[in-house]
């Protein structure tokens, strides 16, 4: 041992000789550390198999690790949309009636302002940001067909449009604003 030791203890080895005196001092040292705890706490609590000793009653958050589980996957499966009964139904992009409405007037100030209080007040989904507000006109008119007055905003690439301008109207559903579509 000593011979080999020198040998190696040369430039070349003397790091290898160090790992190695150091891996097998503390191996040493491990076992006998184990062995003082096995000799005062005797061996039950030694390498312990994974859960409850046999002499103890589980406790409920063992139980709770233990039991878990998740459900196997299927990686070949097409996602479904599960609706829960708790809960609305899932928004679906549904398409609205487009009407020629001939613009009467458009609402300025306090007017323009309440329309777009309202809607933003009721959660419509086609409100333009707030900011935006002022670039965007609201106009009243009526339906040529069946003659009802609406309320509609006008974009701001359309520009303003005069009194009895005929405009497409997109109809909005309920809670919603109508918007100009086509001039």
């Amino acid at each position: 041992m000593v011979l080999a030791t020198s040998l190696l203890s040369a430039c070349v080895g003397g790091p290898i000789v160090q790992q190695i005196a150091s891996s097998i001092a503390t191996k040493v040292a491990d076992n006998a550390i184990a062995n003082a705890m096995d000799v005062q706490e005797g061996p039950s609590n030694r390498k312990q198999d994974i859960g409850p000793r046999k002499d103890t009653v589980p406790d409920d958050t063992w139980m709770m690790m233990a039991t878990a589980g998740f459900q196997p996957v299927d990686p070949n499966a097409q996602p479904t949309l599960e609706i829960l009964p708790e809960e609305p139904p899932v928004a679906v992009f549904q398409s609205h009636h487009l009407v020629r409405v001939q613009l009467f007037n458009l609402l300025i100030g306090e007017e323009k302002t309440a329309v777009f209080e309202k809607a933003r007040s009721i959660g419509a989904l086609n409100l333009p940001n707030q900011r935006e507000w002022s670039r965007w006109h609201v106009a009243t008119g009526m339906t040529e067909k069946d003659k009802k007055m609406i309320t509609f905003l006008i974009p701001p690439e359309f520009g303003k449009l005069p009194s009895g301008t005929l405009a497409v109207v997109e109809l909005a559903g309920p809670g919603d604003l109508n918007i100009a579509r086509y001039k």
